[in-house]
């Protein structure tokens, strides 16, 4: 048989597991996976910042539902690639991170970019393994395929010493094992009994609320949520991932801006796949009622239970477990909520908050420098509905939740619990190859244009045409008038004044666009939609405005 290097039995494992495209950039400890992705029909997609090719990994991921891929090169290639990676795993993010390192046999002798990845990233991924046999190169990468697609999803990263990779032996001595399966073979049924128990719960509540999670998305169970929500006419408040697997604009939706009469008020809870993190006060009152009977779906058990006592805990996979309480309630009398007082508080609650946030846009319809309500309403206004929205700004991540309706999960992709800016050019490539049918839009700040915001280029030379919509209000956060503890006690964080990023863009072979007085904004934003190839909408901003229920609260719902 052939003689192969460790090169070239990672390029066919990725292809094996339909990798199609590896974000990376280049290093000599990693030169001989590169070599192969061409054989092996995997396309490079080349950034600017180890940063970068996590984010687009992650948002390849959470695009597809299928893992994505970076390859970085050995010490500050993947230090630099952390904060992507720990991104991607505080939102359990499938990402498999491929990383080269130094010589195995240089180990604590200052080799040159000598770092341990395993140890670093060890704290937030489902699995780490340093290579240091090359005839497990294959089975320990198809164990971080296993680990990083299975529930809950997360990130794996296999380092690969320069000493390994580049060995060539015979292609018989690789070991086999570790077969990866696709999620859906693996998948279980809750316990019939726990199902039932469910069921009887969901029909017998006076205010029932159905809550989807990550693990909807993950197991593509949208369609079994909708139905299960329609058939016994619950409300049904999604989250992250799976926001949009019951279009917001739906009757039964419960959008998060306007979420806590309902969350805090429920005497019934079942979630699918839901994680109750910092950002819903870990299950907590007032956010969510403390007397509610809790029913809690997950595929991990050590997710059940974690912050929030289950009364009825059911582990098995989020899109079966809803199919077999589907099918307990159409073996019984039909369910007709209409005109429940639960209902109709729902209707009231949408309607008292889209006339609130209209009001408030009339308000500010004429302000300059252009207000975000102003903003938020004409971006919405002209985004397609198949669009996906990447969120990389505190301030307009409130605005957003206000104006964008999500209808499809997966629509809305957003920073997590870890909450970084600079990922939204990065995650937007990926999401833009992953779906190259749709159109992609970072929303983004000035802070975070500066942090990833070159990537752009990186658009421009795949022609990946992607459109970042940015708040170029000079400030690094709002000023000093939303963080009064910082008043008169600091410098202010702010940046010069008057950066023409448009140009910036265009030089990085984009279109620019400035936008200063708000009629210009309509026109523009449908201008750089139609410019096909990657646009900058460059909106001058008034750093006084910050978070519209945070302000300059940057800990966010964790003091709330």
């Amino acid at each position: 048989m052939a003689e192969l290097d460790g090169g070239a039995l990672v390029s066919r494992v990725l292809a094996e597991q339909g990798v199609t495209h590896l974000f990376a950039i280049n290093g000599g400890h990693t030169f001989p996976i590169l070599a192969h992705l061409r054989d092996n029909g995997v396309k490079l997609i080349h950034m600017r910042h180890e940063q970068a090719t996590a984010y687009a990994a992650d948002g390849w991921a959470r695009s597809t539902a299928r893992p994505g891929v970076c390859c970085v090169t050995a010490g500050c290639g993947l230090t630099n690639a952390i904060t992507g990676l720990a991104l991607a795993a505080m939102t359990n993010s499938s990402v498999v991170c491929l990383a080269g390192q130094h010589p195995s046999t240089e180990d604590g002798l200052g080799s040159f970019q000598e770092a341990y990845g395993s140890e670093i990233c060890g704290s937030f991924a489902k699995y780490t393994k340093r290579v240091l046999d090359w005839s497990t190169i294959e089975v320990h990468l198809r164990q971080a395929f296993r680990a990083a697609g299975s529930a809950p999803q997360g990130v794996a990263l296999v380092e690969i010493p320069q000493n390994i990779l580049y060995q060539r032996l015979d292609e018989e001595l690789q070991r086999p094992g570790a077969k990866v399966y696709d999620p859906g073979e693996l998948a279980g049924q809750g316990a019939p009994h726990s199902v039932e128990q469910a069921v009887e719960l969901l029909l017998g509540a006076e205010r029932p609320l159905l809550v989807g999670g990550d693990g909807v998305f993950w197991s593509g169970a949208a369609a079994e949520l909708r139905e299960l929500a329609e058939i016994t006419s619950t409300p049904v408040y999604c989250r992250r991932a799976a926001q949009g697997a019951v279009p917001e604009d739906h009757p039964l939706a419960v959008r998060g801006a306007w979420k806590k009469p309902f969350t805090g008020r429920a005497d019934v809870v079942v979630s699918f796949g839901f994680r109750f993190w910092s950002g819903e006060h870990f299950g907590q009152p007032p956010t969510w009622n403390g007397e509610a009977t809790h029913v809690q779906v997950d595929s991990d058990p050590l997710r059940i239970g974690a912050h929030v006592d289950a009364d009825v805990p059911i582990v098995g996979d989020p899109k079966l477990v809803l199919r077999q309480m589907i099918d307990l309630i159409r073996g019984r009398e039909p369910v007709d909520r209409t005109g429940s007082r639960w209902l109709e508080e729902l209707v009231r609650a949408r309607s008292t908050f889209e006339q609130m946030a209209e009001d408030r846009e009339q308000e500010h319809h004429g302000d300059v420098p252009v207000h975000p309500d102003r903003l938020l309403k004409d971006l919405v206004t002209v985004l397609d509905h198949t669009a996906t929205v990447i969120v990389d700004s505190f301030t307009l991540s409130g605005y957003v939740s206000h104006w964008f309706m999500a209808r499809f999960p997966g629509q809305l992709i957003d920073a997590g619990p870890l909450a970084p800016v600079g990922h939204g050019i990065g995650m937007a490539i990926g999401a833009g190859l992953a779906r190259p049918s749709a159109p992609v839009v970072a929303i983004i700040g000035d802070g975070g244009m500066g942090i990833g915001g070159f990537d752009i280029e990186t658009a421009a030379r795949y022609h990946v045409p992607i459109v970042a919509v940015l708040w170029n209000n000079s400030s690094w956060g709002p000023s000093f008038e939303q963080m009064p503890i910082l008043r008169g006690r600091t410098d202010p964080f702010e940046m010069l004044p008057g950066i023409r990023y448009d140009r910036i863009a265009e030089e990085l072979g984009c279109h620019g666009e400035r936008v200063e007085d708000p009629e210009e904004l309509l026109p523009a934003l449908e201008r750089a939609f139609s410019a096909g190839k990657p646009a900058l909408v460059d909106v001058i901003a008034d750093k006084r405005i910050g978070h519209p229920t945070l302000g300059g609260n940057l800990l966010g719902s964790t003091v709330a």
